[in-house]
């Protein structure tokens, strides 16, 4: 018996090892994101609410998707998608929140620089504004940087 008990247990323990456990990185809380950045830029008010609304647009929208916190798994044109109702400028001023947000994450290793340039890189090519196109791709270089 003794001999079927531990042929049974290094069996078990062969299996246990060949599993593999996703790691993941912390989720992301949208407030505290904005907050931080803001912070660091030192944002005016007006500012700093422009950032928590960005913010927390993406955080629900996540969360609606059943992905609460997983900003590597943010797709910025089904978001922007949800703001149809706004004006052009403030989808606009959305989308240079979300740079700013994306790259504050993964420069402060919250989030992998590579799902970070994902969404910059399709932000680039959401945006109507050369000013905003021209950020993303300032901070999809940097992060490129950052991934090599």
């Amino acid at each position: 018996m003794s001999k079927n008990k531990s042929s049974y247990q290094s069996r078990q323990s062969q299996h246990s090892s060949a599993i593999e456990v996703e790691t993941c990185r912390p989720r992301i809380v949208a407030m505290t994101l904005a907050r931080e950045l803001a912070e660091a830029v030192k944002a005016e008010p007006e500012e700093c609410q422009e950032l928590v609304d960005a913010a927390l647009c993406v955080g629900q929208w996540l969360a609606d998707q059943g992905l609460p916190g997983r900003w590597d798994r943010v797709r910025p044109a089904e978001v922007l998608r949800c703001l149809d109702f706004l004006p052009r400028h403030e989808r606009e001023r959305f989308l240079f929140s979300l740079i700013g947000l994306l790259g504050h994450a993964a420069f402060n290793g919250l989030l992998q620089p590579s799902a970070a340039k994902r969404s910059i890189d399709e932000v680039a090519t959401l945006t109507q504004e050369d000013v905003i196109r021209t950020f993303a791709r300032t901070a999809s270089a940097q992060l490129a940087a950052m991934t090599i």
